[in-house]
């Protein structure tokens, strides 16, 4: 016993110890950098004459806005930005064109697509865009077919995979049987196909003619634009890219099939071109003053997955009601602002906070539109209904309508570890949730019945949000995803276009195309959030520390803390 105590007492001193040590190293990082950030007097310059402004793609450009008192990130910007800048030095005399860095590229289909746009009218400047790049994949070389020149290193090292597409899906139902864990997997939507690799060895037929149709219509848009661009001959060059003759190649071989411009080296194309100033797009201010109206739209971000309640994981990117709905009072309360944009780009998430979000866009009395990012699928879709327009563009995945629930049950692996679990219930349906109790048929039916529910309420709310016969909402709900192209035809959006067309179709609206600034609202964290943040594997430390006293495992209980609950329990 002697011992035992012994043990116990220094595993809290351990753990004590390293709590405490946490805590300082955590204050110290956030007094340098706040006495960083005060000292730190450096401030951009307008741009200098021939000046070339460079975009590295390697680099994430977000679809949201977040500040913070610390100022971590700011020197990035996101992605409404950087197509904001590339607008504007368009009629800046002192930018003398755009230099494009395309390895480790982070832009989705969707965002080339919208660059891709905002690129097209820079040329209208008779200015240069350069793309360069020593590793091609697909994305990269449709985002430099938007370019003047395309230069690759002559170099049989370099890297260029160009073809169809692969997608390689893990099934887990081997494993978790394996493990002792049994997944019950309950969906409303034939094509709601989310959670079944744990409970399938492979795919189900409706969930890959679902991805395929996806696939191929997003392959179809890669060679039209690919070839568009490059003034290529559609059948040669997708016969081109599925005979494999692009995959493990080097850069020669793209030159030789002039989807490249020329083979050099980036010194020397640079001082062909007399390229001397070269700006981080982050770094650049115009040398000219922009105008700014009174009249204002604001943007307000929808980016990452829906919750109820905020994620203590600094590096998440969750959307939840409170954090949401304060941004979005801010635009409704100021009255320059005539107009809001909401940019999702959300795969969904909770039932109940997508469907406070949706009523709090309802209520907004300004016009709201939506312009959907690379994805706005089941809760993201959700809130989108409240708007009175939708734009996506033709990349864009949407619709997923419907309700899917997943409940492990861990039974089998406790036995094996040698836990015995013992419950105490009171009530029909107390364990519905419970992480061990069997999955019946009754349990089972009862969450598919609350499902139901959830469902019908989401079918409801696409047909008034878009005026639509609810057969016909029916008809093309079930779980299915669409592209943005297909969502138009099924009436899931108005329009096919990207932020910009999104914003100047609200300006020309309210008839203030002539004369009207755009402002993002931001998302603000503060210093308590941000510490909590930091602290986060303290959290686990202090619950083992709790752990090593009876008491405070009593306590723990009572405060159902240590109640087995579902791990998840997502309905869209």
């Amino acid at each position: 016993m002697f011992l035992l105590n012994w043990i116990l007492s220094f595993f809290k001193f351990i753990i004590r110890e390293i709590s405490s040590m946490i805590i300082k190293f955590a204050f110290l990082i956030i007094l340098i950098v706040l006495i960083f950030n005060y000292f730190d007097k450096t401030k951009k310059t307008p741009i200098t004459k021939k000046s070339y402004l460079k975009i590295d793609l390697s680099k994430e450009f977000t679809e949201t806005l977040v500040q913070n008192p610390l100022n971590f990130n700011s020197k990035n910007i996101n992605f409404y930005q950087l197509l904001n800048s590339i607008s504007i030095s368009k009629n800046d005399n002192n930018v003398e064109g755009l230099f494009i860095f395309l390895d480790d590229n982070t832009l989705t289909r969707t965002q080339i697509s919208e660059l891709g746009e905002v690129l097209n009218e820079f040329k209208t400047s008779n200015k240069p865009i350069f793309s360069y790049g020593a590793m091609l994949d697909n994305n990269s070389l449709l985002l430099s077919s938007y370019s003047n020149e395309v230069i690759m290193p002559p170099a049989a090292s370099t890297a260029v995979n160009i073809t169809g597409y692969n997608k390689d899906i893990p099934y887990f139902k081997n494993l978790t049987e394996k493990l002792g864990i049994d997944v019950t997997v309950v969906h409303v939507g034939d094509f709601k196909t989310f959670g079944e690799n744990y409970t399938r060895d492979q795919m189900s037929e409706e969930n890959r003619s679902d991805l395929k149709r996806i696939l191929d219509k997003s392959y179809s848009f890669f060679i039209e634009d690919l070839a568009k661009n490059l003034s290529l001959d559609q059948n040669s060059l997708n016969s081109l890219v599925l005979s494999g003759d692009l995959m493990g190649e080097s850069s020669s071989t793209l030159k030789e099939n002039k989807l490249i411009s020329s083979l050099k080296y980036l010194e020397d194309f640079k001082k062909e071109k007399e390229i001397e100033n070269i700006t981080e797009i982050e770094n650049y201010i115009p040398s000219f003053k922009e105008n700014i109206s009174n009249q204002k739209i604001a943007i307000v971000y929808a980016d990452g997955e829906i919750s109820y309640t905020a994620s203590k994981n600094p590096t998440s990117s969750v959307i939840t009601p409170d954090k949401f709905i304060s941004a979005l009072n801010k635009a409704s309360e100021d009255d320059s602002i005539k107009g809001i944009v909401i940019r999702v780009n959300s795969p969904g998430g909770s039932a109940l906070a997508s469907d406070i979000i949706c009523n709090s866009i309802k209520n907004v009395k300004k016009p709201v539109y939506v312009s959907i990012g690379s994805v706005a699928a089941s809760g993201g879709y959700y809130i989108s209904t409240a708007a009175k327009k939708i734009f996506a563009d033709k990349n864009s995945i949407t619709g997923s309508i419907g309700v899917v629930s997943l409940i492990p049950n861990f039974k089998e692996l406790t036995s094996k570890v040698g836990v015995n679990v013992n419950d105490i219930s009171l009530g029909k349906f107390a364990d519905l949730y419970s992480l061990t109790s069997p999955m019946t048929p009754e349990r089972k039916e009862k969450i598919y019945s609350s499902n139901l529910k959830v469902y019908h309420e989401f079918l409801n709310k696409v047909a008034y949000g878009r005026n639509l016969p609810l057969n016909e909402v029916e008809n093309i709900a079930q779980g299915k995803i669409w592209l943005g192209e297909e969502a138009i035809n099924n009436g899931l959006i108005d329009s096919i276009g990207g932020i910009n067309k999104t914003i100047k179709t609200l300006a020309k609206d309210l008839n203030i195309n002539d004369n009207y600034s755009v402002i993002e609202v931001p998302y603000e964290e503060d210093l308590k959030s941000m510490f909590e943040a930091t602290l986060l594997p303290i959290q686990t430390l202090f619950s083992l520390k709790l752990l090593t006293n009876t008491k405070n495992i009593k306590t723990l209980i009572e405060n159902e803390e240590m109640f087995f609950k579902p791990l998840l329990y997502l309905s869209f």
